[in-house]
């Protein structure tokens, strides 16, 4: 029999909860649900970095940020550490990788030459390079979201030279509603779904898997989405299936924020565009918003559109399942669908992301369906972005480098029902050395420490206050608590603010 592929699809800031098999009520994602009934569902899955580049570093070398270097975004992952791709493609699979990568930094100086930046296509011939990249093949890459995307990248230049009508269409001006007036990145996208990225990358995936159905060797395939990363700019139809008025309100809690570290009582202008050009001073990372000056109306329209998105990109993975069952593949066919960390939506009232280490960051979906996996398998262990490499090697049978990760297949087969009791997250700010900070988690608990600012800190109760409301560091009874906890830091994950990587540009 032929060896098993695998497809790893991965969206971009999308939150545990976002999910209808995650307890969403207002979601429909029907074909996500599918590759869970088909499979597991880990419901205490965890990135540890709120931040796209290092997570999507974690995802694939099954490292801590510290160790795999890519510690912020505007740094680039070292291409001779051991990765997820080139273990599939050094094992004879047909590696490819499809949309947002995200290894280098948008803004890296051209004579980096490196093919994740803006600088690398502007020379003439840039599209018609292909990898190979990281282990791929080869590779298809959306670079940003929403307008952002037509700046670099393949898709960018197949959308300038197939139908160069359509690049103003993602901007917000050809909206064809008024843009919100309060928070900069709120309008509906005049681009025609179907020449929208999030088609382009299942189209281009679907390309593959068919092309790959008639060759003898596997294939590794990664799918990556953009979206539903902010701005909240979906095209029609989705950005009008979900009524604003008909959202659930976001989880805050009356004066949550003042038990909070101070650099919360800041927040980004929510009139201002979010990212800086070269060369300016940069903000800090995930353009943290407080929505004190957004109001309510338009909040629920950023909250129906990021539903509109994740829409999209379901019935983009009902197209990827159905592609796999028409060529008699999806019984051979490991299918894992995650993200890169959450959003955090107006909880707390605060949109986007950023240093604040909220479950709504850290904690994101994850499903996974293969060969030998039980249907409906449903899992309760503290699991972590540091476990998917070995996973997928020992599913597929393949040697994997030691990592900082657990191989969960004695988890997935019922061998066993915890493979941790702790979890580890940590943040390295852009600007602020005082936002540096480090996390443990349990089932119980979530410790949060500035070793730069030994003031600060965050404690939650997680089982009397599971969306972190509450913040108990400042409580006397609590201290002994706090105390144990840093004492597991201290052993598992000592302080190390400073990371020998360059800084090569903002992001």
């Amino acid at each position: 029999m032929k060896r098993a592929n695998f497809i790893f699809i991965c969206a971009d800031q999308m939150r545990y909860d976002a999910l209808s098999v995650t307890g969403n009520r207002v979601a429909h994602t029907r074909n996500i649900d599918r590759i869970a009934a088909r499979g597991a569902t880990f419901h205490r899955h965890f990135t540890p970095n709120q931040i796209c580049s290092p997570s999507r570093a974690t995802m694939v070398t099954g490292l801590y940020p510290r160790h795999h270097g890519l510690w912020r975004n505007g740094v680039a992952l070292d291409e001779h550490l051991p990765n997820l791709w080139q273990t599939l493609s050094l094992a004879g699979y047909a590696t490819r990788g499809v949309g947002k990568l995200h290894f280098q930094p948008l803004l890296a100086p051209a004579e980096r030459d490196m093919p994740e930046s803006l600088a690398y296509w502007g020379r003439p011939g840039s599209e018609d390079w292909r990898g190979p990249y990281f282990g791929f093949n080869a590779v298809d890459l959306v670079m940003g979201e929403a307008n952002e995307s037509t700046r670099a990248g393949h898709y960018a230049a197949w959308l300038k030279h197939n139908h160069p009508e359509v690049v103003d269409l993602y901007e917000p001006e050809a909206s064809p509603d008024s843009r919100a007036r309060d928070l900069n990145e709120v309008w509906k996208s005049a681009v025609p779904p179907e020449l929208h990225y999030t088609n382009w990358i299942a189209d281009r995936a679907i390309d593959f898997i068919e092309r790959q159905s008639a060759q003898r060797e596997p294939f590794g395939l990664f799918v990556s989405f953009p979206d539903p990363h902010h701005p909240f700019a979906p095209p029609r139809p989705y950005c009008d299936l979900f009524r604003p008025e008909r959202m659930p309100l976001p989880k805050i809690r009356a004066g949550e924020l003042e038990r909070m570290p101070a650099y919360l009582g800041e927040g980004d202008d929510p009139m201002k565009v979010p990212y800086t050009a070269s060369g300016e001073q940069p903000r800090e990372q995930g353009f943290l918003l407080r929505t004190d000056d957004i109001s309510d109306e338009t909040l629920a329209i950023a909250i129906a559109h990021t539903h509109g998105m994740i829409q999209m990109i379901d019935d983009t993975v009902g197209r990827l399942l159905q592609a796999l069952a028409n060529a008699d593949m999806l019984d051979n066919t490991y299918v894992l669908f995650t993200s890169d960390h959450g959003e955090l939506l107006g909880d707390h009232g605060l949109l986007r992301k950023g240093p604040p280490p909220y479950r709504q960051l850290l904690q994101v979906p994850f499903v996974l369906c293969g060969p030998g996996i039980r249907a409906g398998t449903s899992l309760d262990a503290l699991t972590s972005h540091l476990d998917l490499f070995a996973t997928i090697a020992s599913l597929l049978g393949l040697p994997a480098p030691v990592t900082d990760g657990i191989d969960l297949t004695p988890l997935i087969d019922g061998r066993t029902t915890s493979v941790r009791d702790f979890l580890f997250a940590e943040y390295h700010p852009r600007r602020d050395a005082c936002l540096y900070n480090q996390s443990v988690i349990s089932h119980e608990w979530r410790l949060t420490r500035y070793p730069n600012q030994s003031a600060w800190g965050e404690l939650f109760d997680l089982r009397n206050d599971g969306w972190e409301h509450w913040n108990l560091f400042a409580e006397n009874e609590f201290r002994d608590q706090a105390r144990a906890l840093n004492l597991v830091l201290d052993e598992r994950l000592p302080p190390r603010p400073l990371i020998q990587n360059e800084v090569l540009g903002a992001y």
